[in-house]
């Protein structure tokens, strides 16, 4: 059997399903999952999850986009655990040789996390948090201090287990009361009075912070994402094409200089020209779209993830790979990560007519859009 992300024949043992669309961004869909695939090696599904899902994951567009969707799907009587926003690295403030990420919580909570820097990975770039390339014994998980806004007890479990959640190897200090009782959280130290003294005046101001991002953050993501649509849509003799070889080359090629020299057509999350008229027509309100667009002589994806990340790259330029599979204009999916739920594949003029005309609504993309609007009215921050 021939892998599709390294295109080599191996032993169907060594094969694993595969989530086209990561499940950390909504790729653990319920029911029926038309972005599961199972002729990937495992070894490649490893390293992309490593070296390509990863650097998108944990960007800061990404973390911060998907802590902003799970606010608007909470079910309190689940007691929610939901990502953090990520700020950057405060700057001037260090503790011995530990710098200070500042972070938010779910009710604009502010964290302080001290740690020294995480080992760097060539050609990849910052991420947030602890990056996946990098070893355990490697990892510095520091300290962190938790300064809880919210006065409403209602917030106080989702509060408390996502910060837990996010810091699951760090020492945790509570720096507005009484150390919790019993659970994750420890006294403060003698040691860290002084810090701690310095982090309580910075409460109500403004802090600077540095954040570093990469321009090809998502691009090997991209050609990932392109490579396993054309192997569900396309024919099977698009698997071992020149079109999906050029996408596997892109795929493997680590350093983004050498990524410039490949002549693949699209533009990436940092590269796009679009028109904003355009992108309000594509993208999907707090969702991703996937828009597979169809011309005579090529077959591109144009990817919106969180409305925000929006970035195009051809999937083929060989008609014969979607002859009577793809219709005239192309087809579109949707993705609510939030409800682990999608839409399609949608007909592009179907999905257009939807977004424009209020009389041509398509019924599919109705539910989903009612459903992603139907999330109750948060409860205050303050009581």
């Amino acid at each position: 059997m021939q892998c599709l992300y390294c295109g080599l024949e191996k032993p169907i043992d060594e094969f694993t399903d595969e989530h086209i669309i990561p499940k950390a961004i909504g790729g653990n869909l319920n029911s029926h999952n038309p972005f599961l695939i199972n002729n990937v090696c495992s070894r490649c599904n490893n390293l992309c999850g490593i070296f390509v899902d990863g650097p998108f994951i944990k960007s800061w567009m990404t973390q911060n986009s998907r802590a902003e969707v799970a606010l608007k799907h909470l079910d309190f009587s689940k007691k929610p655990i939901v990502p953090l926003t990520y700020m950057g690295v405060l700057d001037g403030l260090q503790y011995e040789d530990k710098i200070c990420e500042f972070w938010l919580g779910p009710t604009g909570d502010t964290i302080y996390h001290f740690h020294e820097p995480y080992p760097e990975e060539p050609d990849i770039g910052p991420m947030v948090g602890i990056p996946p390339h990098a070893k355990r014994k490697e990892i510095d998980y520091g300290f962190v201090f938790l300064f809880v806004r919210s006065n409403n007890p209602k917030w106080h479990p989702t509060i408390f287990y996502s910060f837990i959640e996010n810091f699951k190897r760090s020492v945790l200090f509570l720096g507005n009361g009484p150390t919790p009782k019993g659970g994750r959280f420890s006294d403060i130290p003698t040691e860290l009075m002084s810090l701690h003294q310095q982090l309580k005046q910075l409460g109500g101001k403004i802090h600077g912070v540095s954040m570093g991002m990469n321009m090809g953050y998502g691009d090997r993501f991209l050609a990932k994402v392109a490579l396993g649509l054309g192997s569900v849509l396309l024919s099977k003799e698009y698997v071992s094409s020149e079109s999906a070889n050029l996408l596997r080359k892109f795929l493997w090629t680590k350093s983004y200089k050498e990524r410039e020299n490949l002549l693949i057509h699209g533009a990436g999350f940092w590269g796009h020209q679009l028109e904003q008229t355009t992108k309000e027509i594509l993208n999907w309100p707090g969702g991703h779209s996937l828009v597979i667009l169809r011309n005579s002589q090529s077959l591109d994806l144009y990817a919106s993830f969180y409305e925000r990340q929006v970035a195009v790259i051809r999937i083929s330029s060989e008609p014969k790979h979607w002859e009577g599979r793809i219709g005239d204009m192309g087809i579109v999916y949707v993705v609510s990560p939030g409800l682990q739920k999608f839409a399609g594949p949608i007909p592009l003029s179907t999905y257009i007519a939807h977004k424009l005309e209020n009389d041509c609504i398509n019924q599919e993309l109705q539910a989903i859009e009612m459903e992603m609007n139907s999330f109750i009215e948060l409860p205050p921050f303050s009581i």
